[in-house]
């Protein structure tokens, strides 16, 4: 298993990019951290290069704008996740105004870091995203895992920030819903349920994580998760629902 935290920086101003790159590098010597890798580049193609045989424990810090193309980090970050679904993913631009686009383009990113923001403000939001990321991955080393892999996807994830997995628009592409993002990966219902008997196929579009449910209404067949997440339970797997988190809980006890 991977105890390396990659940091891939996409900036194509070679003051900005090596400025950057100082500030992690003297966060990475404050904390002690060696397990920290940093590749930076002003290339996208270099990232995607390299996380091709990286694909987890990865947080990219990205400008939007490269080589006066104005969608160049949000075309990067859509292709990040066609290798890395669970990567977190920094936006640092000059153009805060393009927050919103990134919906369009379906992107779920940790933060978007405007670039005119006071020094020690940009510089607290860049080592707040690094820790958060790094915790992330350390805690990946030691808790239970959610280990998956097929021909399309590969990743890990800690068991416990999944909520549940969800069909999407497109044929055979899941999203997966945790305590902290949305990311999206090829695959059925039906191959992630059978990874872990504590995943139930509940829905012909859902497959949830039993040990996260919060609440289920039978009346409106709904289950609810933290942060005000929920999907539905098919009429017919409401009783099994239940009875599958009851035998599950009585293990645990």
């Amino acid at each position: 298993m991977c105890s390396q935290l990659n940091v891939f920086i996409l900036e194509d101003d070679l003051i900005q990019q090596q400025y950057l790159k100082k500030l992690l590098l003297e966060q990475k010597s404050k904390n002690n951290w060696k397990d920290i890798v940093i590749l930076e580049t002003a290339r996208p193609n270099d990232i995607i290069e390299a996380v091709k045989s990286k694909p987890n424990n990865n947080i990219y810090f990205l400008d939007i704008e490269i080589h006066n193309n104005f969608s160049s980090g949000f075309e990067l970050a859509q292709e990040i996740r066609e290798y890395d679904p669970f990567g977190w993913i920094v936006f640092v631009t000059t153009h805060s105004e393009f927050l919103p686009i990134t919906f369009k383009y379906k992107l779920t990113a940790l933060d978007f870091i405007d670039k005119s923001l006071p020094d020690q403000e940009f510089e607290n939001r860049i080592s707040e995203c690094v820790e958060m990321a790094h915790k992330n991955q350390r805690r990946n080393l030691s808790e239970d895992l959610f280990i998956f892999e097929n021909q399309q996807s590969s990743f890990q994830i800690p068991f416990y920030e999944i909520l549940f997995f969800e069909t999407t628009e497109l044929t055979h592409k899941i999203r997966l819903v945790t305590k902290s993002k949305y990311s999206e990966f090829y695959s059925t219902l039906n191959e992630i349920e059978n990874q872990d008997g504590r995943l139930f196929k509940c829905h012909k579009s859902y497959v949830v994580n039993l040990l996260n449910i919060q609440k289920v209404d039978r009346v409106k067949r709904i289950i609810y998760f933290e942060n005000n997440e929920h999907c539905l339970v098919s009429r017919s797997k409401v009783k099994i629902l239940l009875k599958k988190m009851t035998e599950l809980q009585q293990k645990l006890e």
